[in-house]
């Protein structure tokens, strides 16, 4: 059985202001790939003369000195590397994504002492996000495979929830092992949309959330799930728990 047969898309989304930057709004992000072994660029200038002319080399991360102090006495412009860092390099690629939080504690008095240290990056605007993967549209080619959103619609992957297609987002599983961060609002670095998770939803992306981090669940989350695993050919028999248990579900997570 899956999601959509307990939500319409009337009830997955609603309709919200593109600059609220709120939870459970879809958006679109810069996300890395990221690989089981870092892959590093050996990078250093050109000439000692030149400050933006560089050199390099690719490779993997596997020197036993990686991230250890070494002569950075010739820096380059923009890179700003310290002596015990690397630069790493990953391919990257513009995703949806679901906000997940955007509310972080920050301090004006603390604040102004960051500035004053210059170390405003121990309290900035940060957004979580949860990158979504678009899904295999054929039997072939890229996109993450039938069997696994099948899986996904009836929250059988703790990991993974179902994103179900809206205007101009096509279907995509949404996957908590891939969270990023989104510092500030630059319009490079995250596009919002004017689509958001409906807040029952919502609800339940975080409880998928709170289950694939720590394995706690409760009651109601359990039994929705337990509904979803039923055999879909029990369908006409299911209304009854199905409303029960939306109606239940909605009474706590509301």
């Amino acid at each position: 059985m899956s999601i959509m047969q307990l939500y319409t898309i009337d009830e997955f989304f609603i309709k919200v202001d593109p600059k609220e930057f709120r939870a459970g709004q879809l958006c679109r992000v810069p996300i890395p790939f990221h690989s089981s072994m870092p892959q590093i660029l050996d990078a250093e200038r050109s000439t000692p003369e030149e400050h933006e002319k560089i050199d390099f080399i690719l490779r993997y991360a596997d020197k036993s000195d990686d991230f250890k102090t070494r002569d950075r006495s010739l820096p380059i412009k923009y890179l700003n590397l310290r002596s015990n860092e690397e630069l790493l390099v990953h391919r990257c690629k513009k995703r949806p994504a679901v906000i997940l939080g955007n509310n972080l504690d920050s301090y004006p008095s603390i604040a102004k002492i960051l500035k004053k240290f210059d170390k405003t990056h121990q309290q900035e605007d940060s957004l979580f996000v949860i990158p979504c993967y678009r899904t295999m549209e054929k039997t072939y080619g890229s996109g993450i495979i039938q069997p696994i959103v099948e899986y996904t619609k009836c929250m059988m992957y703790r990991q993974f929830f179902y994103i179900p297609p809206i205007k101009d987002f096509k279907e995509t599983i949404a996957r908590f092992d891939k969270i990023q961060i989104v510092i500030g609002r630059s319009p490079a670095s995250i596009e919002p949309s004017d689509v958001c998770l409906s807040e029952e939803i919502f609800n339940l992306f975080i409880s998928m959330f709170i289950f694939c981090i720590s394995g706690r669940t409760d009651p109601m989350f359990d039994d929705i799930r337990g509904v979803l695993a039923l055999n879909s050919h029990n369908l006409t028999h299911l209304t009854q728990p199905i409303l029960h248990v939306r109606k239940a579900a909605g009474a706590i997570f509301f």
